[in-house]
């Protein structure tokens, strides 16, 4: 079902997008990669090519409309469509906030995370329209429960989970579908390297290990494609933390426990 169909994924320079549009340029997809690193994307588009599929580089940032909207131009210029817009940029942070000294990491944190869908689909829901197609929008498990030193990272996943259950109504009967994705922490991204920290920089050569919580980068873009294949309307990874709204629910001592626990193995 993906051969030939038009898929823009943002963040596609590294970790978990540059995943994603190679393991979909592999099953035939025309893979759209859109990030900052101009570099970076066309190393990604030549591992696209060289696994099957049709590829192009459009250099941008998710937290700036216009470079957005000529994202979806220059897609529909050259494909004439959009079949699944893969919402994957991110950003990180780990400071308590009480130790925060620069609060802009707040709005960073909303500009990448939420307003980079936002951003987006505004300019691609007419086109995905016209297609039926799929939204899907990478979240976290934090976008369902909260997790200490991570405030403006879970608040942003929160926001992103309220956008897509929102536009879930809007949508209804216009044949376009839209999955979240939960993951837990992924193995092999930078994305806690590039987490800011109580001063707004990088956490660099300081990031913390992941723990046996941890789920791998391949295991997680595998599933992430059975789902669009499936167009299913959520996924949670790996599948035991389906049991964390439940627990946020009935016992939520319980869930504080247990996500204690696992902040506290992560080295505070």
């Amino acid at each position: 079902m993906f051969a030939k169909k038009v898929v823009i994924i943002t963040g596609a320079s590294s970790g978990l997008g540059r995943q994603l549009a190679r393991d979909l340029a592999a099953r035939r997809c025309r893979v759209v990669l859109f990030a900052r690193n101009a570099d970076a994307l066309a190393e990604a588009v030549a591992e696209c090519e060289a696994a099957g599929g049709e590829a192009m580089a459009v250099t941008g940032d998710v937290t700036q409309p216009e470079d957005c909207e000529r994202l979806i131009a220059k897609t529909t210029e050259r494909f004439g469509g959009i079949d699944f817009l893969i919402s994957n940029a991110g950003l990180s942070m780990w400071a308590k906030f009480e130790e925060v000294t620069d609060l802009n990491l707040f709005r960073r944190l909303m500009e990448v995370n939420y307003l980079g869908l936002v951003h987006t689909l505004h300019f691609a829901l007419p086109a995905l329209k016209k297609t039926g197609g799929l939204i899907i929008s990478i979240g976290s498990i934090q976008g369902k429960i909260a997790v200490p030193a991570h405030s403006g990272y879970v608040a942003s996943k929160h926001a992103l989970e309220g956008f897509c259950d929102t536009l879930r109504y809007e949508l209804e009967e216009t044949g376009v579908d839209i999955l979240t994705v939960h993951p837990h922490w992924i193995q092999g991204t930078q994305m806690r390297a590039n987490a800011c920290t109580a001063d707004g920089a990088p956490m660099g050569e300081s990031k913390r290990s992941h723990n046996h919580e941890s789920i791998t980068l391949e295991q997680c873009a595998r599933e992430i494609i059975d789902a669009m294949r499936d167009r299913r309307r959520e996924l949670i990874i790996p599948p035991r933390l389906r049991l964390a709204p439940i627990l946020k629910a009935l016992w939520p001592a319980l869930l504080r426990r247990k996500v204690l626990r696992i902040f506290r193995g992560q080295g505070n």
